[in-house]
């Protein structure tokens, strides 16, 4: 009989395609342990679809206006606060990206920030960052410099 640690080996080294059948080879496993551990897996893939649908949605835009060529995302941050710079990066992802996780960059964990970074940076088209002094925002106001 397997070990708790050969199957969670088994399963934190699958691909997702490979979920379900280690689902079935383990449903009439009696264990606790490894009921929970398929419930856990179960939620797992409830939540990449569950994202790949809100991800998907995100894409209202980017289908509306797809006969126009490439769109840009922008997010910036330091808008918020009394003094200080505002800086803004822009991108331009392929029609055919789909990087799950991708929210507003104060929707999201520091972890997360830094594992998408490279993903983005890596399947991008085109980056851009700017910012703007709080002297330049002060001359032109926070709505002005976050556009330019």
């Amino acid at each position: 009989m397997e070990t708790m640690k050969d199957i969670k080996a088994r399963f934190a080294s699958a691909k997702e395609g490979e979920y379900n059948a280690l689902f079935r080879h383990y449903e009439n496993d009696e264990r606790s342990g490894v009921q929970k551990l398929i419930q856990q897996y179960h939620k797992k893939l409830q939540a990449l679809e569950d994202e790949r649908v809100r991800t998907e949605s995100m894409k209202k835009y980017e289908h509306e206006y797809e006969h126009l060529g490439y769109l840009c995302g922008i997010d910036e941050v330091g808008r918020g606060p009394l003094a200080g710079p505002v800086v803004a990066c822009a991108v331009i992802l392929p029609k055919d990206c789909d990087i799950l996780w991708l929210n507003d960059s104060k929707k999201l964990t520091a972890k997360k920030r830094e594992e998408l970074y490279d993903v983005i940076l890596k399947g991008a088209v085109s980056v851009g960052i700017g910012m703007a002094s709080p002297e330049r925002i002060d001359e032109i106001n926070i709505l002005q410099a976050t556009y330019e």
